[in-house]
C-alpha cells in the first residue's frame, strides 16, 4: 500500500500540485489516523510524504550480512609485551616529548626490529598500523612483515584505502607497457632489459615515434638495465633528436658505456683543452666557441654564476672524459695534480679541478677521489667534497669523517650524510668530542644533533646522557631532544631483547 501511495506523491511533487493533483483514498490500519485523505495541497502533500517515508522505513527488514571468514591462524610469535606497549605509545602519540614525524620514525625502527626477529605486532594495534601505512608508504613493507595473517585479513574486510596491505611484490605486468603510466612502463622495460636486453631495446625502438619527449627520456633511463655495446648505435641516434631531455638521458647511458664513441669524443675535447708541451708544465686552451658537436654531446651552453662561459664548457668536457686519459701526462693522479698545481693559475686551475672532481664522482674512481681530497682544493666546497669522500673505501671514509669532525665540528656535518647508519664507532666518538668541546660549543651543534638522532647506535645512550648532565643548563636544553630520542631507541632495542 505505501509503495503505491509513495509513487502518487512523488509524481505530483515532481511536476507540481497545480499540474497534477494528488488525491489519496482513505486507508485502514495504523496510517488511517495520520495520513491526509482526498485532494492534497502542497503542505498536505509534504505531510503525507513524511508519514509514508517513516512507514516504509519502519516496514523494512534488516539486511542479512554474511559473517566474514575467520582470520587465519598466526604463524609468527608476538613481540614481547614491553615492546608492544612501546609501539602503542608511539602510534598514539602519548609521548609528549616527541612530535608526530619523530614518533613515526621511531615506529619504523620498532617495525624493522620486529621484522628482523620474525615477530608480529599485537592485534589491537593493526588498525592503527594500517592507517600509518596509508600516510607513510615507505613503512608499508615493514608493516606487512610485522602485521601477521590478521593484517591481510583486515585489509580485505576493511575500507579500500587499506588495500595496499594485500599487495605483494610481483613481476611487472606486460600489459603495463600498453596501458600503464610512464613509471609502470619504465619498470616493465627495466625488468625486460634485465632478462633480455635485446628484446627491451626492440620494444622501445618500435614505440619511439609515438612517444612524448618527457616519457621517452624516462624510458631511455630505464635502459640502464642490461646496458651494453649493442645499445650504442640507437643511443647515438638519440643524440640527433630535437628533445634536450632525451639527449641528456642518452648522454648518461653513453657516458656509462666503456669504450663508447661519446667517451672518446669527450676525451679528445679534454686533451685538446689541457696539453703538456713541456715537461712539468701544463697549458689550458679554452674552447673558442660553442659548436653543434658540443650541443649534441650534452655540453650545456649557459654558464653557472661566477664561472666563465668558456671555462664552463671545458669543465664539462673534463668531467665527461674517462680519467685514464690523463695517464698520458702523469703516472698517477697525485703526480698530475702536483704538476698542474705548480703551473696553473686560478683562471683555469679551478675549472680543471672541478671537472676532475666531477669525473671522479661519476666514474666512482677512488684513486682520483683520494688524490683530489688530499690536494685540498675542494675543502671549502662541502657538497662536492662530500660526494668525493663517498667514493672512498669504507675504512678510509670513516677515518676521514672522524678526523674532519674532530677538527672542525659541525662545519663538516655534511660529511656525515655519506656514512651508513648507524655510524662507525670512531665517528660517534668524534661527534661526542665535538659536542663536549668548550672552545667550539654550539658551533654547528644543530646539524650534529639532528643527524646523530639516527646516526648513533642506541648503545651510546648512556654516554649521551652523561654528556648532557655534565653541560651547563643552557647547553643541556639544546642536547635534550637528542638525549631523549637516543634513550627511546635504546629502550626499544632493550625491550626486544
Amino acid at each position: 500500500m505505501t509503495g503505491e501511495v509513495w509513487n502518487d506523491l512523488l509524481s505530483s511533487a515532481l511536476v507540481g500540485t497545480d499540474r497534477r493533483k494528488a488525491v489519496l483514498p482513505a486507508v485502514d490500519g495504523a496510517l488511517k489516523a495520520v495520513l491526509p485523505v482526498g485532494e492534497l495541497d502542497p503542505e498536505s502533500l509534504l505531510t503525507a510524504a513524511a508519514v509514508v517515508t517513516v512507514a516504509r522505513r519502519a516496514g523494512q527488514q534488516a539486511a542479512r550480512v554474511a559473517a566474514p571468514v575467520p582470520a587465519p591462524a598466526e604463524t609468527m610469535p608476538l613481540a614481547p609485551a614491553g615492546a608492544q606497549d612501546r609501539l602503542g605509545r608511539l602510534l598514539s602519540g602519548l609521548d609528549g616529548d616527541l612530535d608526530r614525524a619523530t614518533s613515526r620514525e621511531l615506529a619504523g625502527e620498532w617495525l624493522r626490529l620486529a621484522a628482523d626477529r620474525g615477530l608480529r605486532a599485537a592485534p589491537q594495534l593493526l588498525v592503527t598500523l594500517l592507517e600509518l601505512g596509508c600516510a607513510e608508504s615507505s613503512l608499508r613493507p615493514l608493516i606487512r612483515a610485522a602485521g601477521g595473517e590478521r593484517l591481510t585479513w583486515l585489509c580485505v574486510e576493511g575500507p579500500g584505502r587499506w588495500a595496499w596491505a594485500a599487495e605483494t611484490d610481483t613481476e611487472p605486468d606486460p600489459a603495463d607497457w600498453d596501458t600503464g603510466r610512464v613509471a609502470e612502463r619504465a619498470a616493465y622495460l627495466a625488468h625486460l632489459r634485465e632478462r633480455d636486453p635485446a628484446a627491451g631495446r626492440e620494444l622501445l625502438l618500435a614505440s619511439w615515434p609515438q612517444e612524448k619527449a618527457a616519457d621517452l627520456a624516462v624510458l631511455v633511463d630505464a635502459c640502464e638495465a642490461g646496458l651494453g655495446p649493442e645499445d650504442e648505435p640507437w643511443l647515438e641516434k638519440a643524440l640527433d633528436g630535437r628533445s634536450g631531455q632525451v639527449r641528456e638521458a642518452a648522454v648518461r647511458l653513453l657516458a656509462a658505456l666503456p669504450g663508447s664513441a661519446y667517451r672518446q669524443r669527450m676525451k679528445e675535447r679534454a686533451l685538446a683543452g689541457v696539453t703538456a708541451p713541456a715537461r712539468g708544465r701544463l697549458e689550458v686552451h679554452l674552447p673558442t666557441s660553442y659548436d653543434a658537436g658540443m650541443r649534441r654531446d650534452g655540453v650545456v651552453e649557459k654558464t653557472l654564476a661566477g664561472v666563465g662561459e668558456r671555462s664552463h664548457w671545458l669543465r664539462q668536457c673534463i668531467a665527461a672524459a674517462p680519467l685514464d686519459c690523463w695517464s698520458a701526462y702523469s703516472d698517477s693522479p697525485e703526480a698530475f695534480l702536483t704538476r698542474q698545481a705548480r703551473q696553473a693559475d686560478d683562471d683555469w686551475g679551478n675549472p680543471l679541478r672541478h671537472g676532475l672532481a666531477r669525473a671522479a664522482i661519476e666514474q666512482r674512481d677512488a684513486r682520483w677521489a683520494r688524490a683530489l681530497i688530499k690536494d685540498g682544493f675542494l675543502a671549502d666546497s662541502s657538497d662536492m667534497y662530500a660526494d668525493l669522500a663517498a667514493v672512498l673505501p669504507a675504512d678510509e671514509l670513516t677515518e676521514l669523517v672522524a678526523r674532519r669532525i674532530a677538527r672542525e665540528g659541525g662545519a663538516s656535518a655534511r660529511l656525515l650524510e655519506t656514512l651508513p647508519q648507524p655510524w662507525p664507532a670512531p665517528v660517534c666518538e668524534a661527534v661526542l668530542g665535538a659536542l663536549a668541546n668548550q672552545e667550539r660549543r654550539r658551533s654547528g651543534w644543530w646539524q650534529l644533533l639532528r643527524q646523530g638522532e639516527n646516526g648513533f647506535g642506541p648503545e651510546y645512550a648512556p654516554q649521551v646522557r652523561a654528556l648532557h648532565d655534565a653541560l651547563p643548563p643552557t647547553d643541556q636544553q639544546m642536547l635534550s631532544r637528542f638525549m631523549i630520542i637516543l634513550q627511546i631507541r635504546h629502550d626499544i632495542h632493550r625491550e626486544f631483547a
